[in-house]
């Protein structure tokens, strides 16, 4: 049995507390809030490290804003606590860094949630390609969002907008379906954070991918949409669900998800992989250091556009290729 603190009580925080209510394996002993009105007094607490001397967890996940995440995750690897993340883990490449560090120090496991990869259907696409049966060719991902509110709308607590809060989502899943970029050029615009973003790259085996996604909006509009086209077979997805596909077997079912799971798919199979790799001594399915280059990549766009250029990057190997 895992024994669960989760900081942080918004709507991914309590998505977070039915998801370990729903793993066999998982007990919730506590849950950090600064507003703990409703929750029982047994397991409310208002400090990280008074919760951790009174409930003494297995494993912490923080679900709170950026700026809180180095604090809160460096106050739990200090006590040798394995933590989970939700991203984009801190404002900035370099407070992720200082959390890997500590993880490093410590020897304790540190693990992100990036739910996109723990989707039914990003699973079975992620399947077919690693197996053959889709060789894809072009990716397009768009989305038109409502703009953002609350801290997510202020830079010195979010470390940005659209593209550290949504754009990590899409860019992670791109580099989990086909690998690490050769060549990628994006640009921002928006304010007070950006609301959108572009992202052009190219994977080995000549795959192109084009993200836009913005947050303008004053409601909700629809899901992002993901296309995939191969020379002979096709994919569509409306956020996490293939809605048209040709040339392909039919996807699987997708996961029924309770009212209290309603943050995003992916974030049961999350906490229950995560239970499971802990109780076998094997860590967290996404560990922080397989998402630092990503992250990398993100700061250096982010500098680009307050440089007030477009980014572009590339490999050694797409450079010699270029000449």
């Amino acid at each position: 049995m895992i024994r669960w603190l989760v900081v942080g009580h918004g709507r991914v925080g309590r998505c977070h507390v039915a998801a370990i209510e729903q793993t066999p394996e998982a007990m919730l002993v506590g849950v950090v809030t600064k507003d703990v009105a409703g929750l029982p007094a047994a397991t409310a607490h208002t400090d990280l490290s008074e919760a951790i001397r009174q409930t003494r967890p297995d494993a912490i996940v923080i679900a709170t804003p950026h700026d809180s995440h180095r604090e809160l995750a460096l106050t739990a690897l200090a006590a040798g606590i394995p933590v989970l993340c939700e991203k984009p883990v801190g404002r900035s490449a370099r407070e992720a860094a200082d959390i890997l560090a500590a993880a490093a120090d410590t020897s304790t496991p540190i693990g992100v949630v990036l739910n996109q990869r723990a989707c039914t259907h990003h699973e079975w696409i992620k399947r077919l390609i690693t197996s053959g049966e889709f060789n894809c060719r072009a990716a397009t991902i768009s989305g038109y969002l409502p703009g953002f509110t609350g801290w997510n709308a202020e830079a010195r607590r979010s470390g940005g907008g659209i593209l550290r809060t949504v754009g990590i989502h899409y860019l992670d899943l791109l580099r989990w379906w086909f690998g690490e970029p050769t060549w990628t050029a994006a640009s921002l615009c928006g304010g007070p954070v950006d609301d959108v973003v572009q992202v052009i790259s190219r994977y080995e085996g000549d795959v192109q991918a084009a993200v836009c996604l913005s947050a303008m909006g004053t409601r909700y509009i629809g899901p992002v949409s993901i296309q995939l086209q191969s020379e002979v077979a096709r994919i569509r997805l409306t956020g996490h669900v293939v809605t048209e596909s040709e040339g392909l077997p039919d996807p699987p079912a997708v996961e029924a998800l309770s009212e209290r799971m309603t943050y995003g798919p992916g974030h049961l199979a999350i906490m229950q992989r995560s239970t499971a790799g802990l109780l076998a001594g094997n860590g967290f399915p996404m560990p922080l250091a397989e998402l630092m280059p990503l992250l990398l990549t993100i700061d250096g766009i982010y500098a680009a556009a307050d440089a007030g250029r477009s980014f572009v990057s590339s490999t050694d190997a797409e450079n010699r290729r270029a000449n």
